[in-house]
């Protein structure tokens, strides 16, 4: 039977892929991956421009974090995010919500699909355009590893006795 919770039938992946495609370089991801800032940056490390993510997020879930997860993974990678979205009511009651995006590396939404109307969005893709995001906002070359603390916070320097 269908379900929304993939987890309870589906084993996640623990690898990226990044391909070229006209000498642009993309990254694959599928649906609750979105929700894995990780494995955009891994792949975005790896040269990826252009990340896709094919979804069929619930309308609830879709209305309150599609738009603001894709265009956070395009802005933290300083990539394209290409999204196609199923969207609809099933035959088992479930709807999905639609709104196939494009976003540019800057999060600026360049073209959407209406919620559950079939059709096709078009954009163009200028892979300069990653480039120069990247420029702007270097978080990839500065990327860094943080560990955690989560016992007795130290004592901050210059801190009241």
């Amino acid at each position: 039977a269908e379900s929304w919770r993939e987890s309870a039938s589906y084993e996640p992946g623990t690898e990226g892929v990044v391909t070229d495609v006209n000498g642009v370089k993309l990254g694959f991801a599928v649906c609750y991956d979105l929700r894995f800032p990780q494995l955009f940056r891994a792949e975005a490390l790896a040269g990826a421009q252009v990340l896709s993510v094919p979804a069929a997020f619930t309308r609830q879930t879709g209305e309150a974090h599609w738009h603001v997860l894709l265009r956070a993974r395009a802005i933290e990678n300083g990539a394209y995010l290409i999204a196609a979205a199923q969207g609809g009511l099933h035959e088992d009651g479930r709807e999905t919500y639609g709104h196939s995006l494009i976003v540019d590396p800057w999060g600026r939404i360049i073209a959407e699909a209406a919620h559950d109307e079939p059709g096709v969005i078009v954009a163009e893709i200028d892979p300069a355009q990653s480039a120069a995001a990247r420029r702007k906002i270097p978080n990839l070359k500065n990327a860094r590893d943080f560990t955690v603390n989560a016992g007795e916070a130290p004592r901050l320097r210059g801190a009241a006795s």
